[in-house]
């Protein structure tokens, strides 16, 4: 049973997405070109939205669904998620962040279409902006009304690899809180390197806010990627089983 719900999962569900993605792309493209709305803000929601459907797939792939979600802070904050998955980068709708700037690899930029949709959404190349610029540009993002999203742990490979301390000494400077966001049974659904997607039970959480100023010292940013990934870490393990 379990194999031939991975192929119905693969060969149904999974071509739909991807059908989705591509049509809902066709259809939108010309409208967001002409568009884009202030700052970029038709495309994200563009993005919300097309999220929102891979979602519904992801929930009929799924052998189990949980979402939570904690009251987020009234400003514009940084969303810091652990990654197991290319499914990640959708989880952040079901959560309610709907006007977010990913930072990314630069990878993605060259991805045909992506890279006019990233672009015009504002999002960061995080490998090829200098220090200044990406602190100021997400100054700029947050003042503009957006969340700043971004996986600390970088690669999906590892899901237990170290919180990297950048996103936590933007945070620091910026003064904005970070919300941890815990996903998991996605890297069971679609692990790195595969295209099969297996019945896995998904649990997505919004966390309590994590302030800069409830951490002193010339450290503070690493004290607050240990604490973020601390609380990822034993949410995902005592949910998913």
């Amino acid at each position: 049973m379990y194999a031939l719900r991975t192929f119905f999962n693969t060969a149904i569900i999974g071509s739909s997405a991807i059908l989705w993605l591509f049509v809902s792309g066709l259809v939108a493209g010309p409208f967001l070109w002409l568009w884009p709305g202030k700052k970029g803000r038709n495309v994200r929601k563009f993005v919300y939205w097309q999220s929102r459907g891979i979602l519904f797939c992801m929930r009929m792939c799924s052998s189990g669904w949980k979402v939570q979600k904690c009251p987020r802070p009234d400003a514009p904050c940084i969303v810091a998620a652990n990654h197991a998955s290319s499914l990640d980068l959708y989880c952040v709708a079901a959560l309610g962040f709907d006007n977010v700037v990913y930072i990314t690899k630069g990878w993605v930029f060259n991805l045909p279409f992506f890279r006019y949709v990233m672009n015009g959404a504002g999002y960061l190349d995080a490998e090829k902006t200098p220090p200044e610029e990406m602190l100021a540009k997400c100054q700029d993002a947050l003042n503009n009304g957006c969340d700043i999203v971004l996986f600390p742990q970088g690669s999906r490979k590892n899901p237990n690899a170290r919180f990297k301390s950048g996103a936590f000494y933007l945070a620091e400077k910026i003064g904005a809180p970070v919300v941890p966001m815990a996903i998991g049974g996605t890297g069971e659904m679609l692990p790195a390197g595969s295209i099969k997607l297996r019945p896995a039970k998904i649990v997505l959480k919004s966390l309590n806010a994590i302030y800069p100023k409830d951490f002193p010292g010339e450290l503070a940013h690493l004290e607050m990627a240990r604490e973020t990934k601390n609380r990822i870490m034993q949410s995902v393990q005592e949910d998913v089983k």
